[in-house]
C-alpha cells in the first residue's frame, strides 16, 4: 500500500512540474516576439501548456539533448474564463460564507437567557450580547456592501469577450534526465524600441541609451526571465536580391512577387518512411501513424544529408553584401514550399523553395556574412554627347574592396550587372579586365576567388553605353 502511495505521489510531481515551466526566456525581434520556456525531467513526463489561439503546431519549436517526444498534440480554439472572473467567484463565496458565519452567529447570542437573579451577572450579559451583536450587525452591513460592490464587478467581468486559447501536450522519454526548452511565437506582446540620446557640453560627452517599451496581453505573469532584445527582424532578408538582366529599350517583365513566408517546424515522432517514384511523379510514404480528430501533429518525411562547399556571394547589383551560401544537389523530387533556415543550431528566418526536381542542383543562402567587409565607391559617372555627331555616351565605373575579417580563408564570389544591348544601334563596352571574370547571356558578370585571413582584395567593374540621341 505504501509503495502505491509513493508512487501516486511522484507521479503527481511529475506532472506539476512539467506544467510550470523552470525558466522563461523572451526572444524580441523587430517584427515578432518568441518565448521559449524550460522544463526538467528524468524518464517520462508530460508537458502541458495554454497557447495563443493563432498558434499552428508547426510554429512550436521542441529542443531537448536527452529527450524524446513520443506525442504531440494541440487543441482547436478553445474559450477560456477570464482569470479575472474565477477570482471574483471565489472571492463572492468568501464574503457570502462571512455573512452567513455572522447571522448564524447573531442566531446563538439571541438564544442566551437574560432571566438572571443577581443584577451583576445580568449586566454582564447584556453588555456582552449588544457588544457582540452590534459589531456583528456592522461586520454585516460592510461585507454586504463590498458583496454588492463585487457582485457587480463580476457581471462587467462576464460581459466580456471570452479569450481563446489552444492546449499544447507533448509526452517524452528521457535517456536521462535532462532539460526541454519549447519555443513558439507570442502575438500578445506590443514592442516598442526607441533610444535615449543624451550630450553633456560641460563634459563634452554623449550618452546614447537605446530603450524598449513592453507591453503584454498574454493573461500570464511572467516573473524572473530573461529578455533578449534583437537588433534584426526575425524575418529577415537570407538571401542577396534576385538577379534581373538588365536589357536596354526593351520592355521589363513584372517581377513576381514573392510569395509570404509561412512558419514551418518539424517532429520527431516515430514512424516507418519510405520514397517511391513513379513514371512521372513521386511519393513520399508514411506508415503506421495516428491523427485524431480536431488534433494536429507534424512528422519528419524525409531526410537527405550531403556534403556542402560554403561560399559567399555578394550581389555587388543589389545590397553589395556578402551572403554565405551552400550548394545543395537533390536526389529526390520536391514540391514547392517555405523553408525555415538553421546556422550552426539557430533558426535565422525562413526562405520560399521552388520546385525541385531529381538532380537538381539548389543554392541556399544563410544570411548575411559579417566577417566579408565589402566597400563600392563610385568613381566615374557622368553623360555626354557627341558635338557633331548623334550619339549619347552615358559611362559608370565603380571600385570594389573586399576584405576578409575571418581567421580562415573565404571563398568569394563577386556578381554584378552588364546591360545587355538587344538593338545594333546600342552599344555596350565592359571597363574592366574581361579575362579575369566570367559573364553568361543574361549579362551576369562573376569574379571567384579566395581570400585569407586579412586579405583584401580590389575590383573595378564599370560599362560604357553608346546610343542614338532621343
Amino acid at each position: 500500500m505504501k509503495k502505491i502511495i509513493s508512487t501516486v505521489i511522484i507521479t503527481a510531481t511529475i506532472l506539476q512540474a512539467s506544467t510550470k515551466p523552470l525558466h522563461v526566456e523572451l526572444n524580441i525581434y523587430k517584427n515578432i516576439t518568441f518565448i521559449t520556456k524550460s522544463f526538467n525531467l528524468d524518464k517520462k513526463g508530460f508537458i502541458s501548456l495554454s497557447l495563443p489561439k493563432s498558434i499552428q503546431l508547426e510554429n512550436i519549436e521542441i529542443k531537448s539533448k536527452n529527450c524524446k517526444a513520443t506525442e504531440v498534440l494541440l487543441s482547436v480554439p478553445k474559450a477560456t474564463q477570464n482569470r479575472k472572473i474565477t477570482l471574483l467567484k471565489q472571492k463572492i463565496a468568501k464574503l457570502q460564507n462571512q455573512i452567513s458565519s455572522l447571522r448564524n452567529r447573531n442566531d446563538i447570542l439571541k438564544t442566551i437567557s437574560l432571566k438572571e437573579k443577581k443584577e451583576s451577572k445580568y449586566k454582564s450579559t447584556l453588555d456582552f450580547f449588544t457588544t457582540n451583536y452590534k459589531q456583528d450587525i456592522d461586520k454585516i452591513s460592510l461585507l454586504q456592501n463590498e458583496l454588492a460592490k463585487t457582485n457587480k464587478e463580476l457581471k462587467i467581468a462576464q460581459n466580456q469577450k471570452a479569450s481563446l486559447y489552444k492546449n499544447f501536450s507533448a509526452t517524452f522519454t528521457c535517456r536521462a534526465p535532462s532539460g526541454i526548452d519549447i519555443t513558439y511565437p507570442e502575438y500578445n506582446f506590443k514592442i516598442v524600441n526607441f533610444y535615449n540620446i543624451k550630450a553633456n557640453t560641460l563634459k563634452k560627452s554623449l550618452s546614447f541609451n537605446k530603450m524598449i517599451k513592453i507591453e503584454q496581453k498574454s493573461g500570464e505573469d511572467f516573473t524572473d526571465i530573461d529578455i533578449y532584445s534583437h537588433s534584426n527582424a526575425y524575418n529577415r532578408k537570407v538571401a542577396p536580391a534576385h538577379f534581373y538582366p538588365r536589357y536596354l529599350n526593351i520592355y521589363q517583365k513584372k517581377r513576381l512577387a514573392m510569395t509570404k513566408n509561412m512558419l514551418l517546424a518539424d517532429s520527431a515522432t516515430p514512424l516507418e518512411r519510405s520514397y517511391k517514384r513513379g513514371y512521372t511523379t513521386s511519393s513520399f510514404v508514411l506508415k503506421h501513424i495516428d491523427i485524431k480528430n480536431n488534433r494536429a501533429k507534424i512528422f519528419t518525411v524525409n531526410t537527405q544529408n550531403q556534403k556542402v562547399d560554403f561560399q559567399n556571394d555578394i550581389d555587388g547589383y543589389g545590397t553589395s553584401l556578402a551572403y554565405l551560401k551552400a550548394k545543395f544537389k537533390s536526389d529526390k523530387i520536391y514540391q514547392s514550399a517555405n523553408a525555415f533556415i538553421y546556422l550552426d543550431g539557430n533558426r535565422i528566418g525562413t526562405m520560399r523553395v521552388g520546385n525541385i526536381k531529381k538532380g537538381t542542383k539548389l543554392d541556399i543562402y544563410f544570411g548575411e556574412n559579417q566577417n566579408i567587409k565589402v566597400t563600392k565607391t563610385l568613381q566615374k559617372r557622368f553623360n555626354e554627347s557627341e558635338f557633331f555627331g548623334n550619339k549619347k555616351i552615358k559611362t559608370q565605373l565603380w571600385l570594389y574592396k573586399i576584405k576578409n575579417l575571418s581567421k580562415i580563408s573565404k571563398k568569394v564570389n563577386l556578381i554584378e550587372r552588364l546591360p545587355i544591348s538587344q538593338n545594333e544601334d546600342i552599344k555596350v563596352e565592359p571597363l574592366y579586365d574581361t579575362k579575369k571574370a566570367n559573364i553568361d547571356k543574361k549579362g551576369r558578370v562573376v569574379w571567384s576567388f579566395k581570400l585569407k585571413y586579412n586579405e583584401t582584395k580590389s575590383i573595378k567593374f564599370g560599362y560604357k553605353i553608346t546610343k542614338p540621341k532621343e
